[in-house]
């Protein structure tokens, strides 16, 4: 079976087509946890790299909205919500298209979801064309494929079970039920003269149906077989259960398309599968910035991965954040210093230090706490060690406060200003570093750069009063030895 299980062989398979439709589908029923993303996100990354070389690529996302709700999809969707389970448990077995949104915001249960989902594919930088079936079967854009499917019931039947043996259909087409609204309780007894006789066990009621006044859906593969056709898809994504080359869901519906809707060959590509350690559903969006979360899953696309506490860790230390900084180093060493003057942070460093204490949190298992400088950070260190830091910081700070220089000017700046301070160069970096919190962290040039500036200025300040007050305490306690002696002298005399 032809598939692509990387970018270039996408390239290479479309390398003559201009025009290319990567399609890939969805029931929003509820929202679901990150696992379910990577079909989506394999799929924009195949149109950056088909529009990079010039290829006009389209990326629909198809909800197929008119299937029916069931129980576990509405405890998902409404988070074990008592109230809203008994409300809406009488709905399964209904389109969530015909349903309302729970929540009272949107026209639908489908539309509540389908909007949901394309916020969190916007966060990652994802923008599919939202396309609903439900509004293709209402305005009558899949009455062609839907009445050569009844038409031909008894014929694609047959042509099921000679191709794909072993392989048969509950259902060819879902009819819904014109008396209560149910789709999955409902069969065909019988087509004839144009009319469709249709039973439904929910409410046991009986009618015939003219086939161009049927409503319903057909049948996932006979669906993707129709919109592959409709919308002269030419790839979508599936993973490797799909691509069974014998009777697995893509070959058939691709044969489908083919022999009854006129299509022509589709491209898969191939995803691996997601797994996830239970504890961390959930959880990965709040904690990888999208550019992190996006490279984890769309990296080496036909691998499965296995997401635990070491991957997400070896994944935050490969991934830069800002010029030499990993995403772990950052949260290491920058983080609890950017928490001391939150109102100084751009809107996206605050998105990153939510990220960061996020990903502390769940996977280092480490609540992110301020980091304020202390006086008790001196204690034990020479007072020429400590005013060499002052000078340091005296003259880093104006550097910090020009506008014109580059990253580049300031580390020849300070690198300069670090190597005027002479013999006690060493210590002054290395308690430096202790009191800022990075003994195994960036350069002094690096973190000097990227520490917020009112934490240097209150770390200079604190320095400076400590240094006055060690001053004032030396001063003291030479004029009190200069007093003993002094006493001391005079009862000599005395004597």
């Amino acid at each position: 079976m032809l598939m692509a299980s990387s970018y270039p062989e996408v390239l290479s398979h479309f390398e003559d087509k201009h025009v290319v439709t990567i399609a890939t589908g969805a029931t929003c029923a509820y929202l679901g946890d990150e696992r379910n993303l990577r079909e989506f996100l394999v799929a924009d990354e195949a149109v950056r790299w088909l529009r990079r070389i010039g290829h006009t690529a389209l990326f629909l996302l198809i909800d197929d909205s008119m299937d029916p709700l069931n129980f576990r999809q509405l405890r998902v969707a409404v988070n074990k919500d008592e109230a809203l389970i008994e409300k809406y448990k009488d709905c399964c077995g209904k389109p969530i298209s015909r349903l309302t949104d729970p929540w009272g915001c949107h026209e639908s249960y489908a539309a509540h979801f389908e909007e949901e989902l394309m916020d969190r594919l916007h966060r990652l930088d994802c923008h599919p064309t939202l396309i609903t079936t439900a509004k293709l079967y209402e305005r009558g854009v899949y009455k062609p494929y839907v009445r050569t499917a009844l038409e031909r019931y008894d014929e694609i039947l047959e042509f099921l079970r000679t191709r794909f043996q072993g392989y048969e259909p509950e259902k060819l087409f879902w009819v819904l039920c014109p008396q209560c609204g149910y789709i999955h309780e409902t069969d065909i007894e019988y087509i004839k003269d144009g009319n469709v006789c249709v039973y439904c066990h929910a409410c046991e009621h009986s009618q015939l149906i003219p086939i161009d006044e049927i409503e319903g859906k057909l049948n996932w593969k006979l669906d993707c077989a129709a919109r592959w056709a409709l919308f002269k898809i030419d790839a979508e994504p599936f993973n490797k259960s799909y691509l069974e080359p014998q009777s697995g869901s893509f070959v058939v519906a691709q044969a489908l398309s083919q022999e009854f809707f006129g299509g022509h060959p589709v491209l898969p590509l191939l995803y691996g599968v997601v797994k996830m350690e239970k504890q961390f559903g959930g959880q990965l969006l709040s904690s990888l910035p999208s550019t992190v979360f996006r490279s984890l899953l769309v990296e080496r696309p036909a691998s499965d991965a296995k997401i635990s506490k070491e991957l997400m860790i070896t994944t935050a230390s490969r991934y830069v954040v800002m010029p030499g900084v990993s995403f772990l180093d950052f949260i290491k060493q920058l983080l609890p210093m950017w928490l001391v003057t939150p109102e100084t942070l751009t809107p996206d460093q605050r998105e990153l230090v939510a990220h960061g204490i996020s990903f502390s949190r769940y996977f280092l298992d480490t609540e992110v706490r301020l980091q304020l400088p202390t006086p008790e950070q001196f204690e034990g260190e020479q007072i020429a060690v400590l005013n060499l830091i002052h000078v340091l910081l005296n003259r880093v700070l104006p550097l910090r406060q020009r506008t014109d220089l580059t990253w580049e000017q300031f580390q020849e700046k300070v690198k300069a200003i670090i190597d005027s301070l002479g013999s006690h160069k060493g210590p002054a970096l290395h308690r430096l570093r202790l009191i800022v919190g990075q003994e195994q962290g960036l350069p002094a040039a690096r973190f000097l750069y990227m520490l917020p500036m009112n934490y240097l200025q209150l770390l200079e300040s604190i320095l400076k009063l400590y240094l006055q007050c060690a001053q004032h305490t030396a001063r003291n306690n030479q004029d009190e030895s200069e007093d003993d002696d002094s006493n001391g002298a005079r009862h000599l005399r005395v004597a």
